[in-house]
């Protein structure tokens, strides 16, 4: 919880990435800085005092990190998500950020998550006094102090990103999460590992991650990639599927990983002790159609179906139109019959795109995989096709 004078905060986040902040800064560089200067810098939260004299105080400050680089960009982790954008200052101790890209996990009750996200954009100033930052908001609304890290977080010569999976598990103590920054130039099959990292017990996603490398090993005409996985007992659980690049090639040094379960069994022990559902007669939520963007939620009926046991019949929504037909279940193997859909205009252009991509995944699945309420439904190579959740 949040310890505070007065007020309470009460923060639930969807998953999904999204941008906060108003307005794209015509300046991506910083301009001539104040002094001290910012830039190279790394701070955590102390506290946040409103101009009604409230105050803030985050449970664990070390959830709570700002680093300003040197070449305009901005990284900070804001309790369960981290994100990144740009920063400029003109001197005189203005200072202003762009949107902020961030993951957007539930970081739970007591969270600082949403206030900093909000007030984000209405950054105006800062001052360094007595070796803290204070950064403040436009109109007097308040102001956030920060401490300095012992140890900076952003570094030219670092790999800095968070990785996470989609399934609601929690990691045993004995799992071990390791990342590592390979140059790719002469084929994935060829690749050479510039520097990794290892964490034992590394808690659970999103997992921040920083691989430190010599920056001397770096050609800015080769290609750099990273990947990771999670063990438990040596045993791989979670890996990265595809490969992320970073560093050359106009790309940065932030990255976001998507770790996808690749240990035995169909169901997996559910996150924080929640029973796992029953496949067949639950209401199953879409939640995620790869590389396709779902409506907001409460602005279109949910897509989902439901499996009935009874007469091995799938019924539900993609959304705009129902849906009906015949499945087939043996074990982990599923796959549906001929799809009826009524054929009604989604007056949403996101919401008809959502539909037809989630219409067109149904014949593809071939597969069924459960983490306590999430359900994926895959292909015959394994691929995720959509991600459910139960209801």
């Amino acid at each position: 919880m949040i310890r505070h004078r007065a007020g309470s905060v009460l923060i639930s986040q969807l998953a999904v990435l999204v941008l906060v902040g108003a307005g794209a800064l015509s300046a991506q560089l910083p301009g001539r800085m104040g002094s001290p200067n910012l830039a190279g810098s790394s701070w955590q939260l102390v506290r946040f005092q409103g101009g009604n004299g409230r105050v803030l105080t985050p449970d664990f400050p070390s959830n709570y990190t700002i680093a300003f680089g040197t070449d305009g960009r901005v990284s900070a982790r804001i309790d369960c998500n981290r994100g990144s954008g740009s920063w400029t200052s003109q001197g005189n101790n203005d200072l202003a950020f762009g949107p902020l890209a961030t993951t957007r996990a539930q970081c739970g009750r007591g969270s600082l998550y949403d206030k900093i996200a909000r007030d984000w954009p209405y950054v105006r100033s800062y001052v360094i006094r007595n070796g803290h930052l204070f950064l403040s908001l436009q109109a007097d609304a308040g102001t956030y102090e920060f401490a300095p890290l012992a140890a900076p977080v952003f570094s030219g010569s670092a790999v800095r990103g968070t990785a996470t999976y989609t399934e609601r598990i929690s990691l045993p103590n004995n799992s071990v999460f390791e990342a590592t920054l390979e140059d790719v130039s002469r084929g994935a099959a060829s690749s050479e590992v510039i520097a990794r990292v290892r964490n034992e017990q590394p808690g659970n996603v999103p997992i921040p991650f920083v691989i430190s490398y010599n920056s001397a090993r770096i050609n800015q005409s080769h290609s750099y990639v990273v990947r990771s996985r999670i063990l438990v007992n040596g045993t791989v659980w979670f890996d990265t599927d595809q490969s992320y690049p970073v560093l050359t090639g106009g790309r940065g040094s932030d990255v976001q990983l998507l770790l996808r379960r690749t240990g035995p069994g169909n169901v997996l022990p559910p996150r924080g002790g929640a029973s796992a559902a029953s496949l067949e007669n639950t209401y199953w939520r879409l939640i995620s159609l790869p590389n396709t963007v779902l409506p907001q939620p409460n602005t279109q009926q949910d897509r989902n179906f439901t499996l009935h046991s009874s007469n091995k019949t799938v019924s539900g929504s993609g959304g705009c139109n129902s849906i009906s037909g015949p499945y087939t279940l043996n074990g982990d193997r599923l796959t549906f019959g001929r799809i009826m859909s009524t054929m009604r205009a989604c007056a949403d252009p996101i919401a008809m795109n959502a539909e037809t991509v989630f219409l067109r995944q149904l014949p593809l699945v071939r597969q069924w995989r459960m983490t306590g309420q999430i359900l994926e439904l895959l292909d015959d190579s394994g691929r995720v096709l959509a991600t459910f959740e139960a209801i």
